[in-house]
């Protein structure tokens, strides 16, 4: 699922393998590093190894440059490697070098041995079983099939269904229980036998739904019958409406859509609504005659009804409840094929021709994972709705994806790079899930990272083969909720991970509301991130064999992150469950510190890296690394799995980097020595290793471990090239540092070192874009001209001013890039007239797009009264309620005056929080609070909270709390370290 419909889906820049070489050392991937080391890794934790102790001391002549005390684990490769000579890997013109040392059979038995109680003794999980899976529902009777109708009232809003459901009992019961909300009940049978009122109960708090039965269930098939009720919402939950003007025409049209995912299916039809309980389910429905309708399987059979027309369609394979879908309204499809797969978008009247680049997308990518995974896709049919309303990201139904209509259509004439990239983006994510979410999918929400985390990743993967121009791995994301951080993926995830509010990837998750909360940074980023540092360490091709039998052995069933660690194992032959399970199971990750020593000596030591709190407890993670030393023909691959190692026969004068291109999920804090060198090294460095030392030096800033100097001293160091990755992360923490400043006297102090900084790559760039340029020099202008903007740069500003007054007369005039910063920076400085300009065309238009850019503009008014008004809109039909919400949030980003976005959310509460999708339930009023640095600000929420907001916001409430005292000691050092800028 994409909750992210503004962003990519995961962080971007090129994929592992694929980055040019711009220096002798400083331009080599991991991967190629790990095949030029000739290790898979090093010996770890020897003092297991008694019986190994003579060995070793015959070995000691080849003096390895990782001594005693690095403790580096082995990760033990194919055959040939554990029985070959002793074999030198000299690193080319250092004299630094790493040993592979000989192992006989029977060392290979020891060292079996050791792995084997390492991973069957350390860590719990355990591989996927139904019975022991957690959740709510007894699991002695089963779905194993639903033959579901339903008939809405599109005037009265709600909808009249029945429903029969073949059972398994597998153990006699006198009850059946299962899941049901908002609904009536209006008759029962079981069996054929009428079920009175009485025997049926509710339980609200709990969302069940317990029937008992007129006599013992017995072990065997049997088969339940209800008839209900319930409504149709507005706001993404179940069985929603929402309205829109129709292309071309202007007309307000309405369609319906559903959203199920975490535990929504249960509002349109009473179900076991837990993963686990996999069944086949058969839809039909009626809908008004000239609606179209969609759902996971092609249609069975249509026919005239009083009302409308009857569509049935075909049964599904065994799937999870939250994967039905059904859409229906007025709408338009082009369609395709590819490997015998139909391949289908629909979108609503007069918007069809904006879906042909997502359409060949499809087709590119779907045979991409058809080769991948091993698997073919399953299915029939493949179709893909672009939907103008009802939620605001992308949901990988099974056959049937739903998405926002910005993250699927893409018009060559007015769509943005930005849009064009993400469209990709979210199709590779989405389409992923139809192996890793939905051909398989996790036991429990607990595991949900085995489906968004790997789809982050493998979506990633996808668009980064088929687009290294775009440099997606190190792309930064704009979520749509603007109480969320914005950068690179990698960087969201692990700025939100150095908290003290953090939690494991692998999550306890009780209720419902836990689940819906579950799909946050940690679950999506840092899931992703781990698997690409894994990937890189143990190379592509292993890892890929390691999915493709995962996907075998699991496929139409479930599992748990054991079953893929173990699969990964079959195919590895490493204990990756050693290596991943202080990655998934323990919050945090690790910074590792390098300290140069006498005679070549270089010693690492790992600890947690923190912000805002000092961890009680250390952590000690596996940690994949790579490094290079500057001027070397290829880096190297090891495992450091203890808390210190140490490197021998470094050269004194040669810089030594770690975490090659960013790939590895640490941060690196370098003694002074190193750092000099690396400040000396990094012109000739390739981006993406430019980028880790920047987000690292800014992380280190946050943390209050280095000064702000300490950051802009490596930002000096750089040429102001037109680098995209690199410019990006400098204008994001710029951005930060400024929102930060509001009101402080040394702003403006700020904002002239600022342009200083940013000004020389727009002039490099030129304010208007030219021919034939890459698409990396497009975005990176619109990021330029949006911050200086808002830095104060007077040309800047007087350019998209007359920008906007262009494009009022002739909208071609404005390329599709700039149009976004042109609108915002005019409104930024604008008056009321300006206001109503953008409110006007954005009540005009239907396009999605466009309508997103006014309203978002409208965010960027700086005058109360205007701020008012750009408020307001988030109770209006202006907008759909996935968008309109989050105006609050924006307006509260953008104006710098979050105490007026807080009085109206509070006035307001009981409208906008009708507005809120279950993904934002819990966390969409706390997060008004991040924006505040005033820590009187955490005892009137946590008041309010008290009063207003049930337990799963208590999260949220901890998380806006900690912003607040971060923001609160960042803002005070940021302002004591200032006058240091030249």
């Amino acid at each position: 699922m994409t909750t992210f419909a503004n962003s990519s889906i995961s962080d971007a820049g090129r994929g592992l393998g694929s980055a040019g070489v711009s220096r002798v050392g400083f331009g080599v991937t991991p991967k190629q590093a790990f095949q030029a080391s000739g290790l898979n890794g090093l010996i770890g934790r020897r003092e297991k190894f008694a019986k190994a102790e003579h060995f070793r001391q015959q070995a000691t002549h080849a003096r390895p440059s990782i001594t005693e005390n690095a403790r580096f684990a082995l990760i033990i490769g194919s055959s040939r490697n554990l029985t070959a000579l002793s074999r030198q890997v000299r690193m080319a013109g250092s004299g630094f070098r790493i040993y592979a040392m000989a192992y006989s059979a029977r060392m290979r038995f020891f060292v079996l041995i050791y792995l084997f109680a390492a991973v069957t003794s350390l860590y719990a999980e355990k591989p996927f079983d139904f019975a022991s899976t957690p959740g709510k529902l007894p699991k002695q009777v089963r779905p194993t099939e639903y033959a579901i109708w339903f008939k809405p009232d599109l005037k009265k809003l709600t909808f009249a269904g029945r429903e029969t459901v073949k059972l398994n009992v597998e153990k006699s019961s006198r009850e059946i229980v299962l899941n049901a909300l908002d609904l009536t009940i209006t008759d029962a049978e079981i069996d054929g036998k009428t079920v009175p009122k009485t025997a049926i109960k509710f339980d609200g708090k709990n969302e069940l739904l317990t029937i008992a039965s007129p006599q013992e269930l017995t072990p065997g098939h049997h088969a339940l019958a209800l008839k209900f009720t319930g409504k149709i919402n507005q706001f993404g939950r179940g069985l929603f409406y929402a309205k829109y003007q129709e292309e071309g025409t202007g007309a307000k049209k309405m369609f319906l859509g559903t959203q199920f995912e975490a535990t929504d299916a249960r509002r349109l039809f009473p179900c076991w609504d837990e993963p686990v309980f996999r069944a086949r389910f058969q839809l039909a429905a009626v809908v008004p005659e000239n609606w179209m309708a969609v759902s996971n399987m092609p249609v069975a059979s249509e026919k005239k009804v009083a009302g409308g027309r009857e569509v049935e369609f075909q049964p599904t394979p065994l799937m999870s409840s939250y994967l039905n879908v059904f859409c229906a309204g007025e709408f338009d499809a082009i369609e395709s094929e590819v490997d015998g797969v139909k391949l289908r978008i629909t979108t609503t009247k007069g918007k069809a021709e904006s879906a042909r680049y997502a359409l060949e997308a499809t087709a590119q990518i779907l045979h991409y994972y058809n080769e991948y995974f091993g698997v073919p896709y399953p299915l029939p049919k493949l179709d893909q709705l672009a939907i103008p309303g009802g939620f605001g990201g992308a949901m990988e139904n099974w056959g049937g994806i739903t998405y926002y209509e910005t993250a699927l259509l893409f018009d060559p004439a007015n769509s943005s790079a930005a849009t064009k990239q993400r469209v990709y983006e979210v199709i590779a994510h989405e389409v992923a899930h139809q192996w890793f979410g939905d051909l398989v999918t996790m036991a429990w929400w607990d595991n949900l990272w085995l489906n968004e985390g790997f789809a982050s990743w493998m979506g990633t993967k996808c668009t980064a083969h088929f687009n290294p121009q775009w440099e997606v791995w190190l792309e930064k994301g704009i979520p749509r909720d603007p109480a969320r951080r914005i950068g690179m993926a990698k960087e969201q995830a692990m700025e939100g991970d150095a908290r003290a509010t953090t939690h494991p990837i692998q999550q306890k998750v009780a209720t419902e509301a836990e689940a819906n909360s579950a799909f946050d940074d940690i679950t999506y980023k840092k899931g992703q991130s781990f698997l690409r540092m894994l990937e890189s360490f143990l190379g592509e091709e292993p890892f890929r064999d390691g999915i493709r039998r995962y996907m075998q052995a699991h496929k139409y069933s479930n599992s748990t992150t054991a079953d893929l660690w173990n699969a990964l194992t079959e195919a590895c032959g490493k204990p990756i469950v050693e290596i991943a399970a202080g990655w998934t199971e323990q919050p945090g990750f690790p910074v590792l510190n390098v300290n140069r020593e006498a005679n070549g000596k270089v010693a690492l030591s790992q600890e947690r890296f923190t912000v805002n709190f000092r961890a009680s407890t250390g952590g000690t993670w596996k940690v994949p690394l790579t490094y290079f030393i500057d001027g070397q023909s290829a880096p190297a691959t090891l495992l450091m799995s203890e808390k210190i190692a140490t490197f021998e026969d470094v050269p004194s004068d040669r810089a030594l980097k770690l975490n090659v291109e960013g790939a590895g999920n640490y941060r690196v804090a370098y003694d002074e020595t190193s750092w000099k060198l690396l400040l000396a090294s990094l012109p000739g460095m390739n981006v993406p290793d430019q980028v880790n030392l920047l987000s690292d030096a800014w992380a280190f800033v946050q943390a209050g471990r280095q000064p702000f100097t300490f950051y802009t001293g490596l930002i000096d160091r750089l040429s102001p090239s037109t680098a995209l990755a690199a410019r990006e992360q400098i204008i994001n923490a710029f951005n930060s540092i400024d929102h930060l400043l509001a009101g402080a006297s040394e702003q403006e102090e700020f904002r002239r070192y600022a342009r200083h900084v940013l000004r020389p790559t727009l002039d490099t760039l030129t304010l208007q874009p030219k021919a034939s340029e890459p698409m990396t020099a497009s975005l990176l202008r619109a990021s330029l001209i949006q911050e200086l903007g808002l830095l104060g740069d007077e040309e800047v500003i007087t350019t998209c001013r007359q920008n906007f007054e262009n494009y009022l007369k002739d909208r071609s005039s404005v390329p599709a890039d700039l149009r976004a910063p042109t609108f915002a920076i005019t409104m930024h400085y604008g008056d009321a007239a300006t206001w109503h300009k953008l409110h006007e065309l954005g009540l005009k238009t239907t396009s999605t797009e466009e309508k997103q850019n006014y309203y978002d503009a409208l965010a960027f008014a700086t005058d109360p009264k205007l701020i008012q008004k750009s408020l307001a809109i988030a109770l209006t039909d202006e907008l759909p309620t996935s968008r309109a919400v989050f105006m609050v949030s924006k307006v509260a980003r953008e104006s710098d005056r979050p105490e007026l976005a807080w009085e109206f959310a509070r006035k307001n509460l009981k409208a906008l929080v009708a507005k809120v999708d279950a993904l934002n339930a819990n966390s969409y009023l706390p997060s008004l609070f991040t924006f505040f640095y005033d820590p009187a600000r955490i005892e009137e929420l946590k008041a309010f909270a008290q009063k207003n907001l049930s337990e799963p916001s208590q999260k949220p409430v901890e998380i806006a709390s900690d912003e607040i005292l971060f923001r609160a000691d960042f803002r005070k050092r940021l302002i004591d370290q200032l006058h240091t800028l030249q």
